[in-house]
């Protein structure tokens, strides 16, 4: 296949594991130099766990693949290239991974972070980039880092820590929306349409990044509208039922929607999750997180 035949594409480098909004002033970079030279915007980033690939760490991904593809388009991607978390992939060599993606698309120029690696053992660096992208008359783009209002760089592993810890607000600035999880709404025991709160279950899948254990006020979006939630993450000590589960009280809402795919929204931590002495008692519980967030209590 000649360059002619080939997508012209300006591509935005990164991992952008959480999309946070570092990530997304590379992709708003790289929307504008494509924009401006005719291109497509194509984000690059790892198919399956690159981090725990690499370390052999139980490193969690705060957004899924598939979660990762609908945010990066949602930032201005118009194609996401997912490379495999593979020894064939990630033993290519500084010099061969550039040409790999030059055989793949006619590169019109390249946007990433000052940190940027790439390559075997993250040998090939942005000076690297930069020769290469000269040799071939490419446009590289650098963009520096982001910081919080503390001065503090934005990163995956900070956004990391706030969630295990329950600060999703803060979690939520730094990441330019709430933190959220997609998926299959599926059935589970009904104990919350006993008690008078029917839930939308969604798996915790277990390579997806782990919150604090709690009871949170959220929003659900379905069918393409989005609802005022109470969601409780974790165990269901008052049923004895240890094993983790993404359980969500949709406010104002009755539709069944077994099979349908949702997004949950973690908006902030309430409380922690208690063993109540009866179902009577969690419903009392459960009344009061629901009306506390339906008045807005926690936005």
């Amino acid at each position: 296949m000649s360059d002619k035949d080939l997508k012209k594409a300006v591509i935005a480098l990164g991992y952008f594991d959480s999309v946070h909004l570092g990530h997304r002033k590379v992709l708003a970079e790289a929307r504008s130099l494509a924009d401006g030279c005719g291109a497509e915007l194509v984000a690059f980033t790892f198919k399956g766990n690159l981090k725990a690939m690499l370390s052999g760490e139980k490193d969690k991904c705060v957004y899924a693949p598939a979660e990762r593809e609908e945010l990066l388009k949602q930032a201005g991607a118009d194609e996401v290239y997912f490379a495999p978390v593979d020894f064939s992939f990630l033993s290519l060599g500084k010099l061969a991974f550039l040409n790999k993606m030059n055989k793949k698309f006619d590169i019109a120029g390249y946007v990433c972070g000052k940190d940027y690696r790439f390559g075997k053992f993250a040998a090939g660096t942005v000076d690297d980039l930069a020769r290469y992208a000269e040799s071939r008359s490419q446009t590289l783009v650098v963009v520096d880092d982001v910081t919080d209002s503390d001065g503090r760089k934005i990163s995956t592993s900070r956004i990391k820590r706030l969630l295990v810890g329950g600060d999703v607000k803060t979690a939520a600035r730094l990441l330019g929306r709430s933190f959220s999880v997609s998926g299959t709404v599926k059935e589970d025991r009904g104990v919350g349409s006993e008690i008078g709160c029917p839930t939308a279950n969604l798996k915790i899948e277990k390579d997806k990044q782990r919150l604090k254990d709690g009871v949170y006020a959220g929003r659900v979006t379905v069918k393409g509208k989005t609802y005022r939630a109470v969601i409780n993450y974790g165990p269901r000590p008052t049923f004895d039922v240890n094993d983790k589960m993404l359980e969500a009280h949709i406010l104002d809402f009755s539709d069944d929607i077994y099979g349908e795919k949702i997004t949950v929204f973690f908006d902030a931590y309430i409380r922690e999750i208690q063993k109540f002495a009866s179902p009577e008692k969690l419903k009392e519980q459960l009344d009061e997180d629901i009306a506390r967030t339906g008045e807005g209590k926690y936005d």
